[in-house]
């Protein structure tokens, strides 16, 4: 998860950079999610400073069934990630801050994190596929 959030954070700080590379980290649904989200705030002159930390990781579930990758039968862990965003702001394009005063620095997302390519890269081919944020009591700040 730490990669995830390092190359989107990557992307939303440096508006040159190559979208490609969340391919490298996302796929499906969460890879068109992200996609779409960063190419608004560019196309808005809208960039990040700081880094988002992981505060807590709870694992939910792992399923190894490999049966059918078409199906959508793959590798899948079911992850609740507590991020922080203490240490990230969002400029405009005068270099002005938008961050709400009100934003929780804190907060819960589900994702899944799934393998299609387990038969031929098992340890490499992991990427997350989709993503929820939930409603529950933040976690501790980092």
């Amino acid at each position: 998860m730490t990669d995830y959030y390092a190359v989107l954070d990557g992307l939303r700080a440096d508006p040159s950079s190559d979208l490609k590379k969340l391919e490298t980290v996302a796929i499906g649904a969460q890879l068109n999610a992200v996609q779409t989200l960063v190419q608004r705030h560019r196309d808005q002159g809208q960039r990040q400073t700081g880094t988002t930390a992981i505060s807590e990781l709870k694992v939910q579930s792992v399923t190894l069934d490999n049966s059918d990758a078409d199906a959508g039968k793959v590798p899948s862990v079911v992850i609740d990630v507590c991020w922080d965003v203490t240490k990230v702001d969002v400029l405009d394009k005068s270099g002005k801050s938008i961050v709400s005063p009100n934003r929780p620095d804190t907060g819960w997302t589900r994702y899944t994190v799934a393998n299609y390519e387990y038969a031929a890269d098992p340890t490499g081919g992991w990427r997350v596929a989709t993503g929820q944020d939930l409603k529950q009591t933040p976690c501790a700040a980092s």
